[in-house]
């Protein structure tokens, strides 16, 4: 990736809308407001959402590679995140802590990692409005879009390999009624590849879920979230979780471990396809302070660069999801058919016609 990366790509705030994409070449927030209760109305220890105390008995994210460096699509990161375990949710946005009262994850506890202040790189683009709503800037290399929960809601699908098996709420095939859009989901979940595991429905896939590792937390009434899980089994209102890594954004700070092109950076957020550059094609998911949902995608770029972009984005707590070659996928949709703001995406088509791998979509409320 060029180092004319940070020069190249920001992004300033805009006015709320239901979808806010800054997209990259166009071809044609998410935290609960509610306040931290669990199921019933109860409370639930005052560890869930204390820094650098996970609930006692929470497991603690582990990956042993699923795969080895280059050549391969699939994406994995290597065993113990060690240090790079993040922290449970932060008050920088508010949300809804997922645990129902009472209950605990398997493995031991994990502690906060130190942090780096960086500044987010780059000049701020200028911002459209499209008549769909939709306010886009950028050019063809990278490009996010974020989403107002109180005009949109989220919805969480397994694919047909990834977590795999029959009777998942929505099958692997999103309905398009009210879509909006849709994206990626993480890194393949075998082999603890993803430093955890999946729930929808009421129903897991590879094993419990993990405390600390970063997750996308979807609840019943349609928002979603981004955070660290806290520990414990998911509170009633809690429709479906994605595991994958850690966060790589957590209260505003990027990770202390996004080493800028060293190999530690493949230890930790993933194997590119050329096992002598850590840059390639990343995807991540966010929100903001305000609530709202952000998604990005950059082109060859290291995991530091996809934090930056996030964090300029306005994202403070963020995650990365799937990478390499075309596994970074996201589109609008209206009119019966997807738009992508990028080539070098995989097509969106698959939200639709079925999908192997899981996935998230989009619906106007």
């Amino acid at each position: 990736m060029s180092s004319m990366f940070g020069k190249r790509f920001g992004l300033a705030s805009a006015t709320a809308a239901a979808v806010v994409v800054a997209v990259t070449g166009c071809s044609s927030g998410g935290s609960r407001s509610a306040a931290d209760a669990v199921a019933g109305g109860k409370g639930v220890s005052s560890s869930a959402g204390k820094p650098g105390s996970p609930p006692s008995g929470g497991a603690s994210p582990s990956s042993s590679a699923a795969g080895s460096p280059g050549g391969s699509a699939e994406s994995s990161a290597s065993s113990t995140p060690g240090a790079n375990s993040p922290s449970s949710p932060s008050s920088s946005a508010t949300h809804h802590v997922p645990v129902a009262p009472g209950s605990s994850a398997n493995g031991p506890a994990t502690k906060l990692p130190p942090y780096l202040d960086s500044e987010p790189v780059g000049d701020a683009p200028a911002w459209r409005t499209t008549s769909a709503g939709v306010e886009l800037a950028g050019d063809g290399s990278a490009f996010a879009a974020r989403f107002d929960p109180a005009a949109v809601r989220f919805a969480l699908h397994a694919g047909s390999q990834v977590p795999g098996g029959s009777g998942w709420p929505g099958g692997n095939a999103a309905s398009a009624s009210g879509l909006v859009a849709g994206w990626n989901g993480g890194f393949l979940m075998a082999n603890d590849a993803s430093w955890g595991g999946f729930y929808l429905g009421g129903r897991t896939a590879y094993g419990s879920l993990r405390t600390g590792t970063a997750s996308e937390v979807f609840y019943k009434d349609g928002s979603m979230d981004v955070l660290a899980w806290p520990g414990g089994l998911p509170s009633s209102d809690v429709l479906g979780v994605r595991q994958n890594l850690a966060l790589m954004i957590n209260d505003g700070k990027l990770a202390a471990n996004l080493n800028n092109g060293t190999s530690a950076d493949e230890r930790t957020w993933g194997f590119t396809n050329n096992s002598s550059d850590v840059h390639g094609n990343r995807s991540g998911i966010g929100v903001t302070a305000d609530g709202r949902v952000l998604y990005a995608a950059v082109h060859g770029a290291s995991p530091l660069q996809l934090a930056q972009y996030l964090q300029r984005a306005g994202a403070v707590r963020a995650m990365e999801l799937d990478i390499n070659f075309s596994r970074p996928i996201f589109g609008t949709y209206a009119t019966g058919r997807w738009t992508q703001p990028a080539s070098w995406l995989g097509p969106a088509e698959r939200f639709t016609s079925g999908n192997e791998r899981d996935f998230v979509v989009v619906y106007a409320r």
